[in-house]
């Protein structure tokens, strides 16, 4: 009969460190690591070998809902097209649990967590991360990529009351504040250009876009209080813009800005189980500044 040490199966939490900020993260943390191939095939006999042209890691986890350390999460507001997302300088991710450390050398945000401004639901949807090759790193060495040491305690460190859960109102261009059916919900949609060398793989990414999408079901406002961004539009003419205001007179909440949104679409139910008001979609604009972009988006902490 074959044994088993059943000691060998590792679980446990962890924390996370990056860019000077720590988090810890709600249904745990995702490694994704893979060798990006291509076949050595023949008219023969098919695929008989494949050879390695990349070396592939991702990062994704959950932040509790800690509302801290929104610069580092949220800093594309404002960010450049074309920026180096690695920039000159590796900025490792840093994976401390008991068993084991795991530091990927040059990590960067390739996926920007969600936010929900709700009483009832913690703030951040997940977060990605890329690791690539160190700066005059050798892609042949893992250790250039990452390194794994010895285990640690994942301290003290962590502040339940960070995790701030509270009531917000949106104002749209300064007017009367309205409220949501279940909070504001926020999306963002962050692109980026792979930065390929041949012998080497991915180097680096750049910024290629971002864009900003915010849904609600507002309620305490008349039902006709958002008409006016259907009115008055010929076929082809810019839909109308407003600023946008989400925030929270709770300490430690957030307060979420656009210099400019638009009115998407609206959705107006007739039924005795629903609000008359519907799902309210906007979408981020840019605006630009004696010939500079405006940030799409802040956030900062209340």
């Amino acid at each position: 009969m074959p044994t088993f040490d059943r000691t060998t199966i590792v679980r446990g939490p962890c924390k996370i460190t990056y860019g000077g900020a720590t988090f810890y993260a709600k249904g745990g943390v995702k490694i994704s690591q893979a060798n990006a191939t291509f076949d050595k095939e023949t008219d023969s006999y098919g695929v008989v070998g494949r050879g390695k042209t990349d070396f592939t890691q991702t990062i994704e986890f959950t932040p509790v809902g800690e509302i801290e350390a929104l610069a580092v999460l949220f800093a594309q507001g404002n960010t450049a097209f074309g920026t180096s997302l690695a920039t000159g300088t590796d900025t490792p991710l840093v994976i401390v649990a008991a068993d084991a450390t795991y530091t990927f050398l040059s990590s960067f945000i390739t996926g920007i967590p969600s936010i929900s401004a709700s009483a009832g639901k913690t703030a951040f949807g997940s977060v990605t991360f890329t690791a690539v090759l160190k700066k005059n790193g050798d892609p042949m060495n893992k250790i250039d990529y990452y390194t794994i040491g010895a285990g640690a305690s994942i301290g003290t460190a962590f502040d339940p009351s960070k995790i701030v859960t509270a009531p917000y109102a949106a104002m749209l261009a300064g007017g009367t504040p309205f409220y949501s059916e279940g909070g504001f919900e926020i999306a963002f949609d962050m692109t980026s250009n792979d930065v390929m060398v041949d012998g080497i793989g991915l180097v680096d990414k750049t910024f290629g876009g971002i864009d900003c999408t915010i849904t609600c079901i507002p309620v305490g406002v008349s039902e006709t209080t958002f008409d006016t961004y259907f009115d008055a539009l010929d076929a082809g003419e810019e839909l109308a813009s407003a600023t946008l205001d989400i925030s929270t007179a709770t300490t430690g909440g957030m307060n979420f800005d656009c210099a400019a949104v638009q009115v998407l679409s609206l959705e107006r139910n007739f039924d005795p189980g629903s609000n008359r008001l519907g799902t309210l979609t906007l979408k981020a604009k840019r605006t630009f500044n004696a010939g500079a972009q405006v940030a799409l988006f802040t956030i900062a902490a209340v």
